[in-house]
């Protein structure tokens, strides 16, 4: 669907606030860590960095609150706008970790930044395009004239659960074990923040020209990340969080969505391929791109990468790529910009821009 025709007011991304976590873990400590593992199993060391790009991650300290990292990146936005937080209509807290089950984390976002008391606040959640989603819940809500402005955050954490996996594979060191943690070995940590407005307030910032989704939830046990019961504890109710991937099948899965929700995409855009200046894609690793991007058509040389120093930061992933590219001059005026998820379920979102 196209955002930018009709009578109704255009949207403009106005900024995008970002917060790095400051803890850098490199591939080679946690292989360090891991080394008993690996001996055991036979995986030669740099097997990680090889395997997947991400040379190093970041990481939050130890209790850092996801609401007051997602808050900090609301107010980088806001600040870098100039725009006053009692502007903003509509809050929602997009990432996958959350503070708790109920209430809303937006709410707790919310609570650190003055905003009017009538904000709309809520949670979206679909795995790694939360974000994403976000953005085109926001656009709707502003070409209707619900709101004027409003913030799509989102705040990942990764230590807790490659520290799952690492004991994981310490307890049991077999292959069984290691391919599905694979993924999981390269979660980092960040919160991004992404201020949309309408044109009735600024027509300034890149313009939101449309989006495309598709679906295949035939897939959606490939990549899962939750809570089940401990097998190897004494009684029933002792639970334990874990995180699983079959990279392989996601990938392969992925593929067929990404380029049936590409085709559609480029239709509704009015698109050629030889058109888009510049992607930024979900940041999942090396083998992913170098599969996705050439079956999309697509250049790497179009392409900004921050998983080799960030590694996979989940709904995060995609704005603070783009903040990271726009800072260094990667993405300028003029340029037709496509933004790609492809997230666990099996779910696809792209974004079109016209940046500005």
């Amino acid at each position: 669907m196209r955002f930018d025709s009709g009578e109704l007011p255009t949207v403009h991304l106005a900024s995008i606030g970002i917060e790095i976590a400051p803890e850098v873990v490199s591939s080679s400590a946690i292989e360090d860590t891991l080394a008993p593992a690996w001996e055991a199993m036979g995986i030669a060391p740099g097997q990680l960095e090889q395997l997947t790009g991400v040379a190093e991650r970041r990481w939050w300290p130890e209790g850092t609150r996801i609401s007051e990292m997602a808050a900090r990146a609301c107010r980088n936005a806001l600040d870098k706008a100039d725009l006053g937080p009692e502007r903003v209509g509509q809050l929602a807290y997009t990432g996958v970790c959350r503070e708790y089950f109920e209430p809303a984390t937006a709410c707790a976002v919310a609570a650190q930044l003055d905003l009017a008391p009538d904000v709309a606040l809520y949670d979206v959640s679909n795995a790694c395009l939360g974000a994403m989603e976000g953005v085109v819940l926001a656009a709707d809500a502003i070409r209707l004239g619900r709101v004027d402005a409003a913030l799509v955050v989102c705040c990942e954490s990764a230590r807790e659960i490659v520290g799952i996996a690492i004991d994981k594979l310490l307890r049991d060191p077999i292959m069984e074990h290691f391919i599905p943690t694979l993924a999981t070995l390269t979660g980092g940590s960040g919160a991004a923040a992404l201020l949309l407005v309408s044109s009735r307030i600024s027509a300034e910032g890149p313009l939101l020209l449309g989006s495309s989704h598709g679906t295949d939830a035939r897939w959606h046990h490939l990549c899962r990340w939750g809570v089940r019961p401990d097998q190897n504890a004494v009684g029933a109710s002792t639970r334990i969080e874990f995180m699983e991937t079959d990279s392989l099948a996601v990938l392969k899965h992925g593929v067929e969505v990404g380029k049936r929700t590409w085709s559609h995409f480029l239709e509704e855009m009015q698109w050629a391929t030889s058109e888009i200046d510049r992607t930024i894609c979900h940041q999942i690793g090396s083998a992913h791109r170098d599969e996705i991007l050439p079956s999309l058509g697509l250049s790497a040389a179009g392409d900004f990468i921050t998983y080799p120093f960030l590694g996979n930061m989940g709904t995060v992933s995609i704005p603070v790529t783009a903040a990271i590219a726009a800072e260094r001059g990667f993405l300028g005026a003029g340029q037709k910009v496509a933004f790609l998820g492809i997230g666990s379920g099996l779910v696809c979102r792209m974004i079109g821009w016209e940046w500005r």
